[in-house]
């Protein structure tokens, strides 16, 4: 019996150049189609996800005053246009504030609302809240940074109206993402429940 080679050679197929280029040209298509779809995702993705970071600290001082039976309040505080806190005003000076934490790159607060009340939202401890400084939650708020914060991180557009009164009672934070323009808004109802949007 003899050897053929050529048997072999025409078992051993490989992708033509045709095959190969269609077959690139295929992939370039459909991620030409969704590269707009993904590039529209992550823009979204980062104000989303910074707007249910406020949101969540809004929810954590409502819980704190509920848990903590309140007598002056724990309030969410927009401290500057960048970053946000809690502050719990029954504790003593040196335990009153909660840590200062920052928006995402690009990402500031924004002036909303109807009404333009201030940096303070106070929940009282059933829950409800009230705006600093108008009746019937008098009280001016704690300092919102401690001094060596003041210096350095609580600079940018310090104690703005960020915190917005609605027309049916509620209260809206808005924040803005800087280089597209998108915004996202965070409701208070009046109640106190918290509603970022969806």
């Amino acid at each position: 019996m003899a050897y053929d080679a050529r048997v072999d050679q025409c078992r051993e197929r490989g992708f033509t150049l045709l095959e190969m280029l269609v077959v690139v040209g295929i992939v370039m298509t459909m991620a030409a189609v969704a590269l707009p779809s993904i590039a529209t995702y992550v823009r979204n993705y980062k104000i989303k996800g910074a707007s249910q970071e406020v949101a969540g600290e809004v929810t954590s001082a409502r819980s704190k005053a509920i848990m903590s039976n309140t007598n002056a309040g724990v309030s969410f505080v927009a401290v500057d246009a960048d970053s946000y806190r809690w502050i719990q005003e029954d504790l003593a000076a040196a335990e009153q504030l909660g840590p200062l934490k920052d928006l995402p790159v690009g990402i500031r607060f924004v002036a909303s609302g109807t009404a333009n009340a201030g940096p303070v939202l106070r929940f009282q401890r059933l829950g409800g809240f009230c705006i600093p400084g108008v009746a019937p939650c008098a009280a001016a708020p704690a300092p919102l940074c401690s001094g060596a914060e003041a210096t350095s991180r609580c600079s940018r557009e310090p104690g703005g109206t960020f915190v917005g009164t609605e027309a049916g009672g509620g209260t809206v934070i808005t924040l803005l993402e800087e280089t597209t323009g998108l915004q996202r808004t965070v409701r208070i109802a009046p109640g106190g429940r918290v509603l970022p949007q969806p």
